[in-house]
């Protein structure tokens, strides 16, 4: 439980089979984090960091290195190259050196491939010890590590994983302040993600939120985005977290192919953007179908351009081999080829065994 409380925050406590993970969502938290990690009295704190924000917040961090005074200090660079089990040695080298235990902690601080790296880390070293992840990213912070934590092997993304969650997630919407423009579109495609499975409401407050051109994004109500867009996907996990009952599924809308295209690109063409290929290919399925309306993907398709997300594809797609890969993605089994489809906004399937001339021809169309 946090020592103390703080004012202004929102707070999210998602009930898992071995933990409840505390979720924090508020601004000028940084100080905050600093003494709420100290009272939990850990023996030791590795820290996994993102190199761009260490260098961006040096003074944030040597805060930390004052304060938490951390046995070691690993820098992440912000690729999927470095979601590997190379870089995961690399690591597990130096916190042996540290002398970790059971009763110490990984802390990531970053964007979601820190977090993933770190929290795969964490769910394996010694069989697990605690995990506190500091998103400081849109993308991290909406779409946060709830019980699932992945690397990735050649061009198979995430295909290497654990439930696991950190027992505390720290969201302050102030770091999104020195972020790009481009990297608050990115983070945006979780978000209208989670609206268009679940919520119909939430996807007409995005529709009144979101400008074109994402004018004024910087006073957009993050913490109220951020929490509505968690709050979604901690209700999905909380009913499926093994992902036995194809529930929790549901997260996977868009991603089956949003994984291939990414891996086909070296991993060159960011999360974000394929989440929306992927999305805008799923809805397309849906139609092809016979379940999804025209309207409704009208909607989506608005939506996703009006935060400059793309809508196609930007060159030429090599159908057999994204098929190849769709195929072997985690959301798949005997039955064949299978994605996550609309039925309608707020309510998803899972269609398996997808008839695969309907793949190629949402591929031609995107």
């Amino acid at each position: 439980m946090f020592s103390k409380k703080t004012k202004n925050s929102f707070y999210i406590n998602v009930k898992l089979p071995e933990q409840i993970q505390e979720i924090i969502i508020g601004s000028n938290l940084q100080k905050w984090i600093f003494k709420e990690i100290s009272s939990r009295n850990y023996s030791r704190l590795i820290v996994f960091i993102d190199v761009n924000f260490a260098n961006l917040y040096a003074d944030w961090l040597l805060q930390l290195k004052n304060t938490l005074a951390p046995n070691d200090i690993i820098f992440v660079e912000a690729s999927e190259k470095s979601k590997s089990l190379e870089f995961l040695n690399s690591a597990l080298e130096k916190c042996f050196n540290a002398n970790i235990n059971r009763k110490s902690c990984i802390i990531a601080v970053g964007g979601g491939i820190v977090g993933d790296i770190a929290g795969f880390f964490a769910s394996v070293y010694m069989r697990g010890i605690d995990f506190i992840f500091i998103p400081t990213t849109l993308m991290a912070q909406a779409d946060t590590i709830i019980n699932k934590v992945a690397i990735s092997y050649k061009m198979l993304k995430n295909i290497v994983g654990s439930f696991y969650s950190p027992v505390l997630t720290i969201c302050d919407i102030d770091f999104l302040q020195t972020l790009p423009k481009s990297e608050i579109s990115l983070g945006l495609s979780e978000i209208i993600k989670h609206a268009f499975i679940e919520s119909p409401f939430f996807v007409k407050y995005l529709e009144n939120t979101l400008r074109a051109n994402l004018m004024g994004w910087k006073k957009y109500p993050w913490k109220k985005i951020i929490y509505k867009s968690l709050l979604i996907k901690s209700k999905i996990v909380e009913k499926d977290p093994l992902d036995k009952n194809e529930i929790h599924k549901g997260l996977s809308y868009g991603h089956t192919f949003a994984n291939a295209l990414e891996g086909l690109s070296d991993f060159k063409f960011r999360h974000g953007e394929s989440v929306s290929l992927g999305m805008c290919a799923s809805a397309l399925a849906g139609l092809d179908l016979g379940i999804l309306s025209e309207k409704e993907i009208r909607r989506q398709k608005e939506l996703l351009q009006r935060v400059g997300l793309p809508i196609k594809f930007p060159g030429t797609l090599n159908k057999e081999e994204i098929i190849d890969l769709m195929s072997k993605d985690k959301i798949c089994t005997d039955c064949g080829l299978s994605i996550v489809i609309l039925e309608k906004i707020g309510k998803f399937k899972i269609c398996k065994n997808i008839n695969l001339e309907i793949i190629k021809s949402v591929l031609s169309a995107i």
